[in-house]
């Protein structure tokens, strides 16, 4: 029974991992372990230009990194900032292969509604089937944040998050996933905060 709900929670951590594919890079780290940071501000790196063309989604971005800070103990200054956050998202079209092996798809009857002996015993198709590739188009959004030191006028981390955005839906909800992401590297990545003494 224990080993049954065991491969029910993999399986459903597995579905969890396919239906969220924002994947995280850290693209550059010159992080300096003497400096304490505390406040911070956030700009666009090409002013008008909304986060994947959407005032909402740029509205959504901004306030997702504003909690996040803030959250993680950082103080919003617009005037005086110890970092800068600096924000830029992209949209590009990709390609990829999609392969069928199964010339009748997922039922067990033939394309005219005739029974396929053959379905169950070959579950890769029969061996006279020939599999077929599909190229499917997709849509693939990418935030990039540069954390940037105003005193030494340098980006000190810059963090990328990447993933399909086909749809309105889940354009929405990478931008969540993004933000998330890209905050918990930005967290492994910088030096813990000193106390005042």
């Amino acid at each position: 029974m224990k080993v049954k709900i065991g491969m029910g929670f993999l399986a459903m951590m597995l579905i969890m991992v396919a239906c969220n594919p924002v994947k995280v890079y850290l693209e550059k780290e010159e992080v300096k372990p003497s400096r304490n940071y505390e406040t911070f501000a956030i700009i666009n790196q090409y002013q008008g230009k909304e986060a994947w063309n959407s005032p909402t989604l740029d509205r959504n971005l901004r306030d997702g990194l504003a909690k996040g800070m803030q959250a993680r103990g950082f103080e919003e200054n617009s005037q005086q900032p110890d970092l800068i956050l600096r924000y830029n998202t992209l949209l590009s079209e990709g390609e990829k292969e999609v392969r069928n092996n199964d010339y009748y798809g997922m039922s067990p009857f033939g394309p005219y509604g005739m029974y396929n002996p053959y379905m169950y015993r070959y579950p890769y198709g029969a061996p006279y089937w020939p599999s077929s590739t599909e190229i499917e188009k997709y849509n693939l959004g990418e935030v990039v944040i540069d954390f940037i030191d105003p005193k030494a006028d340098e980006v000190i981390l810059r963090i990328s998050a990447v993933g399909e955005v086909n749809n309105v839906k889940q354009k929405y909800k990478n931008i969540d996933v993004s933000v998330d992401k890209i905050l918990n590297e930005f967290s492994r990545n910088m030096p813990k905060k000193q106390d005042k003494t």
